[in-house]
């Protein structure tokens, strides 16, 4: 009999941890390389000190409001426990932003069944919807704001598709009805996990409806505040900061990003930016800063859940 000689958990996180350091420890020589901190940093002299504690105070608010949508859409996880349900937020954002191409997700639907005996399938299609939801709000909100620079269309076609956009989950109680009961009685492996994903999706039209009303309000609050404080940084008017806000915040919820998204954040805040600013180092100056700024709220808030928070014990199997 062989032995395994593959990694070890231990070592694999190592290595992983070691990979990250090694990224940031990139990333920060090419800024100094290309920048220097002293300068990139200076921007931050023209913007308010009450304006960022008003961009950290939204950023938690929309936490609160995202795991607010989960506390009322899992009957399982018992009422008080609104806490744990941030706490996994937090965690989950934190892990997110830290590992690559988004193998942080893997930690929701294990600490929703560590913590609140729901299935990892169950779990997983939970996860699902929500990041449906994301991108739902965000590809609205480009349809607004971005699309009409690339293409001279009337206003009111684009406002026209991003209603069509919007109103797109509300279509989830009829197409799990019809999946539930196409797959209902199969005894397939395949068709098991099909109907436990399905339990993670609203099958009624009014939980889709305060689903839809919770994430517009989560980002709408982180949206706001982001696009102020990048206007003030890269000196822009408010439409050009939202187009950064949401290109820095879609390239988050795309399946690829890199570790802690050096790079792919930057890039999605100039792209969406670029029809209204050129793309100027003092754009990408900006586009770093408004990076740090989201990163070390997130990471502090993963951190405090991490060590503050209390002990929570595994429900049953």
């Amino acid at each position: 009999m062989t032995e395994d000689v593959g990694m070890t958990p231990t070592l694999k996180r190592t290595l992983l941890i070691a990979l990250q350091v090694l990224v940031l420890a990139v990333f920060a020589a090419a800024i100094e390389h290309w920048w220097g901190f002293a300068h990139l940093l200076s921007p931050w002299s023209q913007v308010p000190l009450a304006l960022v504690a008003v961009v950290v105070v939204a950023q938690l608010a929309s936490y609160s409001l995202r795991a607010l949508r989960i506390y009322l859409a899992e009957p399982r996880i018992p009422r008080g426990a609104w806490a744990r349900c941030l706490k996994l937020i937090l965690l989950n954002n934190a892990l997110n932003l830290i590992l690559p191409a988004r193998t942080g997700e893997a930690s929701f639907p294990i600490l929703m069944q560590r913590w609140f005996g729901v299935p990892m399938a169950e779990g997983a299609g939970t996860l699902l919807w929500l990041r449906l939801l994301d991108l739902n709000v965000l590809g609205v909100l480009a349809l607004l704001t971005f699309a009409p620079a690339l293409l001279a269309l009337p206003f009111t076609v684009w406002l026209l598709l991003a209603l069509i956009v919007a109103l797109i989950p509300l279509v989830a109680p009829a197409l799990h009805r019809q999946l539930s009961l196409r797959f209902s009685g199969r005894e397939s492996k395949a068709a098991r996990l099909l109907q436990k994903l399905l339990a993670g999706i609203p099958h009624r039209p009014a939980q889709v409806l305060l689903d839809l009303g919770l994430s517009w309000s989560a980002w709408g609050i982180k949206l706001a505040a982001l696009a102020a404080v990048f206007s003030a940084l890269a000196q822009l008017s408010a439409v050009a900061g939202l187009l950064g806000a949401i290109g820095g915040d879609l390239s988050t919820v795309l399946p690829i990003h890199t570790p802690g998204g050096f790079g792919t954040y930057e890039a999605g805040v100039i792209a969406f930016a670029s029809p209204l600013a050129a793309p100027t180092p003092a754009l990408l100056a900006a586009a770093v800063n408004l990076h740090i700024l989201v990163l070390g709220i997130a990471l502090a808030a993963g951190a405090m859940a991490w060590l503050t928070l209390p002990p929570v014990r595994k429900s049953p199997p």
